[in-house]
């Protein structure tokens, strides 16, 4: 790692630690967007670590991209949350084939910093996942939108979002696929501010609605379904590092797990040198404290075995992003085996910090109970453990997998 990273990487820690640490209980009991901690990071160039230098991004390596994540969400996992989404819709703009619209929102992007958003999930609060998406029809040289999809995470502080749909053909024709990039101002967008979770309260992770929002054709990248299948299949059987990279984003979630797991970590050892002895009281006259009992310690192991295997596991995933595996299928399943690591080491670690610091810890005054409930609001969310377990298991096998979650497939 260079030395300019090293220094970024320090000074993402400075403000976490500090800054982003003091605002993150007030953010996340109000579920207020964490604008303050976001600017301070576009400051930086966070907001544009993984672009090329030549769109005005630095150009960071995987490792800095990771330990940047790690930082921001050591101090406030929600504006971790909401950079990170920023930065995979970003990634997938790059890779994307040129076309007017996308190289003047990516030039926004890594010359001034403008953020963006990218919904693709069902709507808080629904059960349908049949009803999500946005239809598109054409009219005259616009595209018209109308839907809503949910986890638009960043929604408050971008300017842009990419929002894909389907353009129906008529009977019996397939659908054709449509993204476009407009600003979160289009007259018929709607910003619907009803993000209200278990934990990451402050991502601006809401649901955007459109309704008659009309986009220039011109603005916009309309795809056949034939071309799509063409390119997914030409790219299941290529493996390469430019490929392989594509997958940081996905990796920026875990480091995020990781920063989180690290906070929770921290707290717990020192609070158990604080904590007098569980019972110890003046009637049983018990001396001590829970550093000094087994039960605490073997907890404590526990924690600690999951926390560094976890980043040991990710970073050499991300250093050998940089040489081509031998198949996709390998390359697949050891993403999926790094994932599904990260993913039990959080469950693990949150577990842990709650049957080692006990009942007294999970208290509002404290960031456990916080940094407690990002954690669990990651588990929450796609991947899922078990069938990350079940992949891994088909692959052993012979049998195909594929990974397919919120950074794509």
């Amino acid at each position: 790692m260079e030395q300019w990273e090293q220094d970024l990487i320090a000074a993402v820690r400075e403000l976490a630690r500090t800054k982003f640490i003091d605002r993150a209980p007030a953010a996340d009991l109000a579920g207020t967007f964490p604008a303050a901690s976001i600017n301070e990071l576009k400051a930086l160039g966070v907001s544009r670590m993984s672009l090329p230098k030549t769109l005005g991004g630095l150009e960071v390596s995987g490792a800095c991209q990771m330990r940047v994540m790690e930082e921001i969400a050591y101090g406030d996992g929600s504006t971790a949350v909401a950079m990170n989404m920023h930065i995979i819709v970003a990634e997938f703009l790059n890779v994307l084939p040129p076309f007017p619209r996308r190289n003047a929102v990516l030039e926004d992007i890594g010359k001034n910093g403008a953020l963006i958003c990218g919904p693709a999930s069902i709507p808080s609060g629904e059960v349908d996942n049949r009803t999500a998406g946005f239809r598109v029809t054409e009219d005259g040289d616009d595209l018209v939108l109308n839907g809503k999809t949910g986890f638009a995470s960043m929604s408050e502080g971008a300017t842009y979002a990419i929002l894909g749909g389907s353009v129906d053909r008529g009977e019996g024709k397939e659908p054709d696929a449509a993204i476009t990039i407009p600003r979160l101002d289009t007259p018929g967008l709607e910003i619907m501010h009803n993000w209200d979770a278990l934990g990451l309260r402050s991502t601006a992770s809401h649901d955007i609605m459109a309704t008659n929002a009309r986009i220039p054709k011109a603005d916009a990248l309309v795809i056949p379904a034939a071309m799509i299948r063409a390119i997914t299949q030409a790219q299941a059987g290529v493996t390469n590092a430019q490929t392989q990279q594509r997958i940081r984003g996905a990796l920026g979630i875990t480091a995020i797990w990781l920063g989180l797991s690290q906070a929770a970590f921290d707290f717990t050892v020192d609070y158990v040198k604080m904590r007098h002895g569980y019972m110890a009281g003046a009637i049983t006259q018990q001396a001590g404290y829970r550093a000094d009992q087994a039960w605490a310690q073997f907890g404590i192991g526990n924690m600690e075995h999951w926390l560094e295997t976890g980043r040991t596991l990710l970073y050499d995933t991300i250093r050998r992003l940089d040489e081509p595996f031998e198949s996709p299928q390998v390359f697949v399943r050891h993403v999926s085996r790094t994932v599904y690591h990260l993913r039990r080491m959080s469950e693990e670690v949150s577990q842990g910090a709650m049957r080692v610091c006990g009942a007294h810890a999970y208290v509002r005054s404290r960031p456990l109970e916080r940094i407690f409930r990002d954690m669990v609001g990651g588990n929450v969310m796609a991947w899922k453990t078990d069938e990350l377990q079940l992949s891994l298991g088909q692959g052993a096998l012979g049998m195909p997998i594929s990974f397919v979650g919120p950074a794509g497939t």
